[in-house]
């Protein structure tokens, strides 16, 4: 058992290093790469069992069912009852065009692109697979593990900030172009942005219960301030923020000052109110310092330059917003949204939709009805999460969920925005610090 668990836990480092290190998973390579991981993953956590009694039921219930709805969707039904359902009407022209020509299909499936739905459906084994990992594995490798992914949010976030004071293309390592600005390895900034967020609760989390744990050494004669550890969350801390605010994205500027805000208030009360308020204060006057010194002014500029009701994701939306109604209740099937839009993108708009900058929308365009359930059984989840975590003790552990409770809800957040989780790197993330906010802690109040 205990060589499996540290089976599981080295693939499950190896995922988080390498999702976001090969162009964020956003190349046919990379995905490939990722999936095999993610694959071996869940094999090995599966089969050994590692899983056994570690998640509460209505969690699992949740998994199986949303995988069972989105598996329905290769499901092979006839012509005639393909052509009845909600939007396929269109679609069904084609098809009788090609058979007048001689070419027949041997059955359709619900979604309207089944090799699109498919690619999809496979990206999720490596999101499925590091949730069930962080959920399953001892205390002591969750640990670890997110200790590596902060590492790597810091080292993506160093990146960004090379990449934004040298204004070279070397380090962009091929990728787009985009002009001053933080992307670490990734194609989009925003993207990068959502990253630094999550990571950030991490930081400070960790950086909070060092203080707390000196206080609390102090209080009992104990040996003192672990200087290390508060040195380098304090520097991660930092380089994530930075990281964030030199992206340029105003959705990751927003978001990674509500982190901190959230942080402060959620950890004040449990290392002292105003000790944690005061450490807060600092690390935003510093980090606001630095800011400053390299030029936050351009950044800035991005948020008066631009009327947010400009903003091209609006026609988006609003275009998008039919096409739900146009196949409600089934939707068009998992990773169709971009040949869904095709139909419907208006006349005016020249450029190429491929996401609905809404991860929300675009499932419930995708999933209908399923999407809508997939939604909601999350949040009722994610809050059933922090319900039961009102009887854990303070630990170290406890303060790794509630920061990475905060990760998620920034993510969610910025979801409303952006299409975040169809990066693999930032999907992987994600799953993680759910399954890490939502696992059994075994240390309760008496």
């Amino acid at each position: 058992m205990l060589n499996l668990q540290r089976v599981a836990f080295y693939l499950s480092a190896l995922l988080i290093l390498f999702a976001p290190l090969y162009y964020a998973g956003k190349t046919a390579a990379g995905e490939l790469i990722i999936e095999c991981i993610g694959l071996a993953l869940l094999f090995c956590v599966l089969w050994g069992g590692l899983y056994a009694k570690k998640l509460f039921g209505f969690a699992w219930f949740y998994l199986f069912a949303s995988l069972a709805l989105a598996l329905m969707y290769l499901l092979p039904v006839p012509f005639d009852f393909w052509q009845s359902l909600p939007g396929r009407g269109l679609y069904a022209e084609s098809f009788l065009w090609l058979k007048a020509q001689g070419v027949e299909m041997a059955f359709f499936q619900l979604s309207i692109v089944p090799s699109q739905t498919i690619l999809s459906l496979l990206m999720l084994i490596p999101g499925l697979a590091i949730f069930i990992s962080a959920v399953s594995l001892p205390d002591q490798f969750v640990k670890q593990l997110v200790y590596i992914f902060l590492t790597m949010a810091a080292l993506q976030g160093v990146l960004g900030l090379i990449q934004y004071a040298s204004n070279d293309l070397f380090f962009v390592f091929g990728m787009e172009y985009h002009g001053r600005m933080a992307q670490g390895m990734y194609v989009n900034r925003d993207h990068f942005a959502a990253l630094m967020e999550m990571a950030l609760p991490i930081a400070l989390g960790m950086l909070l219960y060092n203080i707390g744990r000196h206080a609390s050494d102090r209080y009992r004669g104990g040996s003192g301030l672990p200087v290390n550890q508060l040195l380098l969350f304090s520097f991660a801390a930092l380089i994530v923020f930075l990281g964030a605010i030199f992206s340029r994205s105003r959705a990751g500027v927003f978001l990674v000052l509500l982190m901190v805000l959230l942080s402060s208030i959620v950890f004040s009360r449990h290392i002292g109110g105003k000790k944690s308020v005061g450490w807060t204060s600092v690390f935003m006057v510093i980090s606001g310092g630095v800011a400053v010194s390299v030029g936050l002014i351009p950044v800035l500029n991005r948020f008066i330059e631009t009327d947010p009701s400009e903003d091209g994701r609006w026609p988006i939306f609003k275009t998008t917003v039919s096409i739900i109604r146009e196949f409600s209740p089934l939707g068009s099937g998992p990773g169709t949204y971009d040949e869904a839009y095709r139909a419907f993108q208006p006349a005016e708009q020249v450029f190429y939709v491929n996401h609905a900058h809404n991860d929300y929308l675009e499932l419930l365009v995708e999933m209908g009805a399923a999407g809508g359930f997939i939604i909601l059984g999350f949040f009722v989840l994610y809050l059933y999460g922090w319900y039961k975590m009102r009887r854990y003790v303070w630990n170290r552990m406890r303060f790794l969920q509630v920061a990475s409770g905060l990760g998620v809800l920034a993510i969610l957040i910025h979801s409303l925005v952006d299409f975040n989780l169809h990066t693999p790197a930032n999907l992987v993330v994600f799953a993680m610090l759910s399954g890490v906010f939502l696992r059994k802690n075994r240390r309760f109040h008496r």
